[in-house]
Parts: C-alpha cells; structure tokens; sequence
C-alpha cells in the first residue's frame, strides 16, 4: 500500500522552520546507477556560478553510501526520501515503475524551505540563476516539456529548464 503524503480531517498550513536557508535548489537521485555524476555536475555548477542557495538532493533508499558520502563532500544537502507507491488498486493508470516519478512528489513536503527550484540532476549551470527565486509568490513556474512551442520559447524558463515551487504542508480532507 502506498504511503501517505498527508493525512487529516482539516486543512491546517503547516509552520516553517525557524532556522536554516529559506529557499534552495533541489534534484532527485535513486539507484546505484552513474546519475550521481549529473547532480556531482549540478552541484559544481551552481558553485562555480557563486549561487548563494544550497542544493538538496532528494534520495531514495536504495542510493548507496558512497555516492551520498559523494554529494555531501560536494556540498549537497541530502535527505533521504520514502518511495511512493501507486495504490494496488490503481495500478491500471499508475504502473508501479513509475516509484521513482511518484515519489519526486515527497519533495513538497520539504515544508522547511520557503521557495524552491527543483533542477533536473542532469542539467548544467552555466550562469547564476538566483534572481528566479524573485518571482512572485503564488505561482508554479514550468517548464514546458517541449521545445516545439514558439510562444514561450523567448520565455526564461524555457532557456534553462526549471520548476519552481513554494511548498506548504496542509492536511488535506478527502
């Protein structure tokens, strides 16, 4: 069975951390695969580019050691992340090999950041890219999964392929 994002019978916002960066950049890791040189590349990027916010990278458990005593001497903050099942009665539009797209969604519980900007770990930085967490409050920021659009390809998403989010813990009523 699938575990619960959040589970209640109000909806009640949940409070920030008092201490420790308000905002972030933030990836996605699992297996034992050579991804972890991508986010290894992000991480060297955002550093070069003198980025004043931390990278978190979202794990799964199955990440070995090695490669989370890797991110941690390149800075990364690293926080290891519960799988999202689909439900087994479900399973006929949300197939279970998609655990890992699923549980990218454990990253809006990460309540303690103010605003984040989720990069995939594959992506270079070649500029500082800070000012994008000067967008105002109160929208999801995308990028377009398609490069075919001309309306929004003069857009700055579009130049570097960003998701940009204000996480809020609420409990949620059915």
């Amino acid at each position: 069975m699938a575990p619960d994002i959040t589970t209640a019978t109000t909806m009640v916002p949940a409070t920030k951390a008092a201490s420790g960066p308000s905002r972030a950049y933030v990836t996605f890791l699992a297996g034992t695969g050579d991804y972890v040189k991508g986010v290894v590349g992000l991480a060297k990027g955002l550093r070069k580019v003198k980025s004043k916010y931390p990278l978190v990278v979202a794990i799964l458990p199955d990440v070995p050691k090695e490669h989370r005593q890797i991110l941690v001497s390149q800075g990364c903050i690293v926080k290891e992340i519960e799988p999202v099942y689909p439900p087994p009665n479900q399973t006929q539009f949300a197939m279970a090999y998609y655990v890992i797209n699923y549980s990218k969604l454990r990253i809006w519980e990460f309540v303690e950041y103010s605003k984040m900007i989720y990069l995939d770990g594959d992506i270079q930085v070649f500029q500082n890219i800070d000012h994008l967490f000067d967008y105002p409050d109160g929208y999801f920021y995308a990028v377009m999964d398609c490069f075919c659009e001309k309306t929004w390809s003069s857009s700055p998403q579009y130049k570097i392929g960003y998701c940009q989010q204000c996480p809020d813990k609420v409990q949620w009523v059915p």
